[in-house]
């Protein structure tokens, strides 16, 4: 391999150890938070997005390490657009001011939005596809204010359910496939908001250089 190639598979190794990481702190505050103050059901008492997001995050907050909070100000993302894996600009996700936004200690950004208070959703089986109904995401930029701030590079999404925080784009998740979502050959809204569990569980971004993977097929470019 040229230098520049192993540059790149050292960055994107990298990138697949911090989200890794990052899975495994944000799953661990969740569980911790649950069993100090019940089940998710239980922490909301209102339909304020907000209001809930910023509950969200204070119960999570005491097992994270985190070094800077921005509230629902700016300051805490990279500022622009956040661009889909086809180069397209996506959202302003920093100047958004309905989502929870911190900054942990390692560099990492996470921003918080709890859609549905009620949290009784489940995941279930439509014929052989599994539906995630998620209560609300954990948007996560491994690299904070810095980087290329590309969805399925260094910003990925995690969904927030009563039975745990799952990365995006899971084998059977027809709501966002991998194909379509995770995909620099196509033009789909929001291409690469589905590429986390592909990085956690495949430990790779192959994506990023081939168009034929799935996970019942080809896992790797080679």
């Amino acid at each position: 391999m040229t230098l520049p190639a192993l540059l790149v598979k050292t960055r994107e190794k990298e990138a697949v150890s911090h989200l890794k990481k990052v899975y495994v702190t944000l799953e661990s505050a969740y569980r911790l938070a649950q069993n100090e103050h019940s089940e998710i059901q239980n922490w909301f008492t209102t339909d304020d997005v907000k209001l809930n997001s910023e509950i969200f995050y204070n119960n999570l907050k005491p097992y994270l390490k985190v070094i800077k909070d921005c509230g629902f100000t700016q300051g805490c993302l990279t500022s622009g657009y956040v661009k889909t894996l086809d180069g397209r600009a996506y959202n302003p996700y920093d100047a958004n001011q309905r989502e929870y936004k911190v900054i942990l200690a390692d560099g990492t950004a996470l921003m918080f939005m709890l859609s549905y208070p009620e949290c009784n959703a489940v995941e279930h089986v439509d014929g052989n596809d599994l539906i995630w109904e998620a209560c609300g995401n954990i948007k996560v930029d491994i690299n904070g204010r810095k980087g290329e701030y590309t969805m399925g590079k260094d910003f990925f999404i995690f969904d927030i359910t009563p039975k745990g925080i799952i990365p995006t784009g899971l084998e059977k998740d027809k709501s966002y496939p991998f194909e379509n979502y995770c995909n620099t050959f196509k033009q789909t809204n929001a291409n690469g908001r589905s590429c986390a569990a592909w990085v956690i569980y495949n430990e790779n971004m192959d994506y990023l250089h081939c168009n034929d993977l799935s996970w019942v097929g080809k896992t790797k470019c080679k």
